[in-house]
């Protein structure tokens, strides 16, 4: 399917203080044995929940996997019953806006085989979350992984896959893109279409920890029916093209709390797919489910 030549190109603009920047401290160590994981995981609205034990402790914790996240947080529930201290209380940037929590340093995370060490835990109040997911969020693990290792979640199958970045290699026929990492978020170009204005193209966030489908900014303009809601408006896409997919409508709204977060791609589309987050090699791999 061809398209209208492009007549509007947006870039999204960032408002982070130079203290903000996340950088990948962590460490992510496979056994020598064992150097792509693959484990299922349990999915709820089209959340990513993967099983992980925090310090060493036995208790199993679920951690929404979330690539909308540039750091690791841990519920102040789950935290009291592990008995991790507060540390100090700092602010850190998520895509809601700031959000107030304690950090204790060089915590450790282990999923499976791997463990994720020197990783700035962050304990925070959870709970809100429960009613969205339809289950309590124990955790939500992003950058930590994905900046040292290549991750392919299989919603299909309910399964992820964790690879040491030197051995992973793709030779499917899905489509490679272009990767932009910035500040412990990832960002892809694509394109979107919106009733009665031109097609947009743009850099949208990679946001596995998102429930929506695909939000911009231009829907505020669409001359189609849009309902008013209390963050801004919400109404629905023509079309969206990442690489050489193209989706057919879905429902975008608007805005968030800063420009690049008000350009992102969720997981209603991203499950569409089996997606592979190969930071390290800054690369997006998406192949097209069958039915």
């Amino acid at each position: 399917m061809k398209f209208p030549v492009i007549l509007s190109v947006l870039l999204a603009a960032s408002s982070l203080r130079a203290g903000d920047e996340v950088k990948c401290r962590s460490r992510v160590t496979f056994q020598p044995s064992k150097l792509s994981v693959n484990m299922p995981f349990q999915r709820s609205h089209n959340g990513v929940f993967v099983p992980v034990h925090v310090n060493g402790k036995a208790e199993t914790l679920w951690f929404l996997f979330d690539s909308g996240s540039g750091h690791t947080l841990i519920s102040d529930a789950a935290a009291k019953r592990l008995l991790i201290h507060p540390g100090e209380k700092t602010t850190i940037r998520s895509r809601t806006g700031l959000m107030t929590v304690t950090e204790s340093k060089s915590a450790s995370i282990g999923i499976d085989t791997i463990d994720i060490d020197h990783v700035d835990l962050h304990t925070a109040n959870l709970a809100g979350l429960t009613p969205a997911w339809g289950r309590a969020v124990d955790g939500i693990l992003g950058y930590d992984l994905l900046c040292r290792s290549a991750v392919t979640i299989d919603y299909a199958a309910s399964s992820i896959t964790i690879t040491q970045p030197a051995v992973f290699k793709y030779e499917g026929t899905g489509d490679t893109l272009p990767l932009a990492i910035r500040n412990g978020w990832a960002f892809v170009r694509g394109t979107i279409k919106v009733t009665g204005r031109p097609p947009v193209i743009d850099n949208f966030l990679i946001d596995s920890g998102s429930q929506d489908a695909v939000n911009h900014p231009i829907i505020r303009d669409s001359k189609g029916p849009l309902r008013t809601v209390k963050a801004g408006v919400i109404g629905s896409n023509e079309w969206f093209q990442l690489g050489r997919y193209t989706l057919g409508s879905t429902q975008s709204s608007c805005c968030a709390p800063t420009e690049e977060t008000s350009r992102q791609i969720g997981s209603e589309v991203l499950s569409r797919f089996r997606v592979t987050l190969d930071y390290p090699h800054k690369r997006l791999i998406l192949e097209q489910r069958t039915r």
